[in-house]
């Protein structure tokens, strides 16, 4: 390599590295600490008059609402936006949060409907039933008002239901080695293959977590160690990310059906094994690797419980407060955003903008087109893809859970057969008319009523049950402009097709709920758009394919961007689904008040631990 050989390069590197996270975990703050103290405030009691609920997630914009003085304005109420905002007002800032749908939470919000409720996007979270350092945060943020009841220790349940055969189950056990246990059963020629596949899952880890620091060190280092292969010697998260899932599985072992058990729950991020690179799928099985849990009294706990933090900073958060524009002032950097209601249009003015309403919203949509395209993130943007719509159905059944043949505390993951990336790619690729005439290869099935302890207090005697899979955009799109409720017989129709699909073919597992069907409502991908704000009803933001975790989009995609003022949080930053969107919002605090807040969180984590041993 000339004058400099590679070991030199790879030592002058590594000193850079290390220079630079020295700086950046020492460095001074103008940002006041946000996690002063380990939370040690009792739970109160559960609000459950749905009125004073209401008076918390319902705040409806006005410009007499908003408050003076702003240090910054997030745009989107999902758990990306609300812990960024949430962490900001920890440390003394004043935010103002605006949610264009009719409650906060985005994601985490519920609804309720002929006296059922329905929780829209939280099914089951990990690391949230013991003092994980995740859950220090997740305390920090909402005063420790949320618990978490543990699901079963089988949490999942993968199915395989194809015509005209047994129905053949497979349990996914938490805690160390009992789901590689269980396995073995299952396939007793395949235990060195199922040892190979388990220790791949440890062996990654360690890189998992040292993938993000692309985020935080500068572009052309980044750029200087992926060029030159040094990356590979601080994280090998990249390389291992250049090989499929459906590569890694496929090299592992012959057998289909348990290379299908390996890769089961690749719908949690939505992407197919041959599209997804192999960490993706090692980041969900360690993420649950101690089981999983769900918010006790519903995932609307979550905002309820956020928003007084923010409060007492004397912010805000408000819905129905449409945002139409990012502003930018005379010298390129962000001076506000602008509102629309009704027929009003109002400018709110404030130092930094937070977006979490996903990149291609923020830059398609909420930025001036001459100001977004000039923008580092817009080749990056252009190069990747939305990921793929989902359609969701509700069901409510008139009878208690114990009356049914159901799974309670846990989820079914149920395939029409093997290979099951063929069969989603061949079903995804089907016209609309074609997947009418077809079974649903895909379908997660829970029963989110059973998994809250609190339930049977507002609504005894019912049970909910929850379907979602994957559908196109595209089949239903020449709908997506009219009006919400009001597209007509045939879009009614095609939707009313794919949800009795989804519903019958949950009937055919759990036949007790067929006669206690009393309520069933059908979330397609437009009404992902409407509700949630998605550009193309997507319910993980952009796709998690390869080339979205390459390291140069990995690093690009950081909080801080080169609008001067302008920070995005959410999902987009780090990956997909609560916990994601929830680091997500940690490192846009992180970005935004130019302080290294996990330094912060490691030293009250270790002193709440302190504390608890005390006691």
């Amino acid at each position: 390599m000339g004058i400099l050989s590679l070991p030199v390069l790879a030592l002058i590197a590594i000193v850079g590295v290390v220079i630079k996270a020295v700086l950046y975990f020492t460095a001074k703050s103008p940002s006041e600490n946000p996690f002063k103290e380990p939370i040690r405030t009792p739970v109160k009691p559960k609000v459950t008059d749905q009125k004073k609920r209401d008076a918390v997630l319902k705040q409806g914009f006005s410009e007499d609402k908003v408050p003076a003085d702003l240090d910054a304005i997030v745009v989107g109420s999902g758990i990306g936006g609300m812990s960024t905002a949430a962490i900001m007002a920890k440390a003394g800032k004043r935010v103002l949060v605006l949610e264009q749908h009719d409650q906060a939470g985005g994601c985490c919000h519920t609804f309720i409907d002929k006296n059922y409720e329905f929780d829209v996007g939280i099914h089951y979270i990990g690391e949230m039933q013991y003092q994980s350092i995740s859950k220090t945060y997740f305390d920090q943020i909402t005063d420790g008002q949320v618990e978490w009841e543990p699901l079963d220790e089988t949490y999942d349940e993968v199915i395989f239901a194809e015509p005209e055969k047994p129905v053949r189950k497979y349990p996914v056990r938490c805690g160390k080695g009992n789901w590689a246990s269980d396995l073995k059963k299952f396939f007793p020629s395949e235990e060195a293959n199922i040892d190979k596949f388990f220790d791949l899952l440890e062996k990654i880890r360690e890189g998992n977590s040292k993938s993000v620091l692309v985020k935080v060190l500068p572009l052309w280092l980044v750029w200087f160690l992926n060029t030159t292969g040094l990356l590979s010697y601080i994280t090998d998260f990249y390389d291992w990310n250049a090989k499929s899932c459906k590569e890694v599985v496929y090299g592992i072992t012959e057998n289909q059906e348990l290379r299908d058990i390996f890769c089961y729950c690749f719908g949690d991020f939505g992407t197919p094994p041959s599209k997804a690179g192999f960490p993706m799928q090692t980041l969900l099985h360690t993420h649950f690797q101690k089981g999983a849990a769900y918010p006790i009294g519903g995932a609307s706990e979550i905002a309820f419980h956020i928003i007084p933090v923010i409060e007492a900073a004397g912010g805000r958060v408000l819905v129905r407060a449409e945002v139409t524009q990012i502003l930018i002032d005379y010298k390129g950097a962000t001076s506000g955003v602008q509102v629309k209601k009704g027929k009003e249009i109002y400018n709110i003015q404030a130092p930094i903008v937070i977006s979490a309403a996903g990149l291609y919203n923020t830059y398609e949509r909420l930025l001036p087109i001459d100001i977004a395209s000039s923008s580092r993130i817009w080749p990056v943007l252009q190069d990747l893809e939305h990921g793929p719509g989902a359609m969701s159905v509700f069901v409510g059944l008139d009878c208690s859970a114990e009356e049914l043949d159901i799974l309670h505390k846990k989820n079914a993951w149920v395939f029409t057969g093997n290979d099951l990336d063929k069969l989603t790619l061949n079903y995804l690729n089907l016209t609309r008319e074609q997947a009418m005439d077809v079974d649903i290869p895909l379908l997660f099935i829970s029963f989110p009523s059973t998994k809250d302890p609190e339930w049977d207090k507002k609504y005894k005697g019912k049970t909910t049950m929850a379907i979602v899979t994957l559908m196109p955009y595209h089949w239903l799109e020449q709908w997506k402009d009219e009006r919400v409720m009001k597209r007509g017989d045939e879009y009614e129709s095609i939707k009313k097709i794919f949800g009795h699909k989804a519903v019958e073919q949950a009937c055919q597992l759990f036949p007790s709920i067929r006669d206690h069907i009393d309520y069933v409502n059908i979330g397609t991908p437009l009404s992902n758009q409407h509700y949630l704000g998605a550009p193309q009803g997507e319910i993980y933001g952009l796709d998690h394919t390869r080339e979205r975790f390459s390291a140069w989009a990995n690093a690009v995609l950081r909080p801080k961007t080169d609008i001067p003022g302008l920070f995005i949080s959410g999902q987009d930053i780090c990956s997909c689904g609560f916990s994601g969107a929830l680091w997500g919002g940690f490192l846009c605090a992180s970005a935004a008040l130019e302080r290294n807040v996990f330094n912060d969180l490691v030293d009250v984590h270790k002193r709440g631990k302190a504390l608890k041993k005390s006691d």
